[in-house]
């Protein structure tokens, strides 16, 4: 003991010692009513995340599990106890069935409307969570053209959480389809050719908050989480012109098309050996005129501020520019999903472009990505399209 007196301030100071599987770590924080009252809802839940069984070459997923409740006392307030072994704070390497040793879940306890609201969490050691508390977000419609803008109320600052991103989803049975990032693209505007056929008829909005709270001998990585009750739209969707056409990635003309089937998996773009598609066709059965062109989950290798290219053509040999879209804003970030435990739907695209009400009918309709010049001019060349969810072309309404 006497030589190993002088070395503890050493050890402490640096975590070279690992802790006692037995040890505690303490997760404290406090829960709070919707207008920064004391919580009185009854135990939060901890999960954690177990691995989902998925085919080779896919994405590892995983679904969070219920571990303990835990009990904030009368103001709010919670103090709860886990072990080193629980956390994998002791460093030992062992045999574990979850995802992480480190990964939890703090929720509020579930509502009857379908809201949520949580933080998810990388724990290392005694952590004090950032607060938890619920969001009345009062989503709403007001009529715009051709369907509706939506509106809610902002989630209040708490503590030091950064100030929320939101996010608005259109969600189908087999993937997403449409996603909004406000402040970086258009106001939230949904219309029946957002949910076409093949959506729950909901608008999904989500307020997402990400951070870290950073001791000398501790730290805590976390998002903040809240999602608002599943909101009814106030229409049905439209079934678009091009469903079920083939399509044509290069030269590889492919039938059934994965991108006009009516469902959202993202989808790897036909293209040459080795390389990727940089441009997508449609072929309509018979000449039509297109008057909006929906693209869903589009990933696009490239630089950011890039543009949609929309052309048109009867014989698919003389091709004639339908339309360009403004410069897309880089989808960056994406809202919390369970399954991949991150902020999932970065770098994918959801653009939706109206046509010139005096565009020709047109038999194949092109679709391909460009960064223009900096003076304007048009882009150099395509850019690669490496997987997408779906293309629709609407006619007039």
């Amino acid at each position: 003991m006497t030589r190993l007196t002088p070395l503890l301030p050493l050890c402490l100071s640096l975590l070279a010692c690992a802790m006692e599987p037995d040890d505690p770590v303490f997760l404290s924080g406090t829960a709070q009513e919707a207008d920064g009252s004391p919580w009185q809802g009854g135990p939060l839940l901890l999960t954690r995340p177990l691995p989902v069984p998925v085919p080779a070459n896919t994405p590892p997923r995983v679904r969070f599990e219920p571990w303990a409740e835990v009990t904030p006392d009368a103001d709010g307030l919670f103090l709860h106890r886990l072990t080193a072994r629980e956390t994998g704070a002791d460093e030992i390497v062992r045999p574990i069935p979850w995802a992480a040793p480190n990964a939890f879940q703090l929720l509020l306890p579930p509502r009857a409307d379908g809201g949520r609201d949580l933080i998810a969490m990388e724990l290392n050691r005694d952590s004090d969570a950032p607060p938890l508390r619920l969001w009345n977000s009062n989503v709403r419609a007001a009529e715009a053209p051709g369907g509706v803008m939506l509106a809610w109320d902002d989630m209040p600052q708490v503590a030091d959480i950064p100030e929320p991103h939101y996010f608005v989803e259109a969600r189908g049975p087999t993937g997403r389809a449409w996603l909004i990032r406000t402040g970086e693209q258009e106001a939230p505007w949904l219309g029946p050719e957002i949910l076409e056929d093949f959506t729950d008829g909901h608008a999904h909005v989500q307020a997402f908050s990400s951070g870290a709270r950073v001791w000398v001998h501790t730290s805590l990585y976390y998002f903040a989480v809240h999602d608002a009750p599943p909101f009814r739209l106030p229409f049905e969707g439209r079934v678009p012109i091009s469903r079920g056409a083939d399509c044509r990635g290069g030269r590889n003309v492919v039938s059934p098309c994965p991108f006009t089937d009516g469902r959202l998996e993202a989808v790897n773009v036909p293209g040459p050996p080795q390389a990727l598609a940089t441009e997508l066709t449609l072929i309509l059965p018979q000449p039509l005129r297109p008057r909006q062109v929906v693209i869903r989950g589009a990933r696009v290798v490239g630089p950011p501020e890039q543009v949609l290219h929309v052309e048109g053509s009867v014989d698919g040999n003389d091709w004639q520019l339908l339309r360009t879209s403004p410069v897309l804003p880089d989808p960056t970030s994406g809202p919390y999903l369970d399954e991949t435990n991150s902020d999932s739907g970065s770098q994918e695209l959801y653009v939706r472009l109206e046509l010139p009400v005096d565009v020709p009918e047109v038999r194949e309709v092109r679709v391909w990505f460009g960064k223009p010049l900096p003076n304007g001019g048009p882009p150099p060349f395509k850019q690669s399209i490496s997987t997408l969810r779906e293309v629709s072309l609407f006619g007039a309404p």
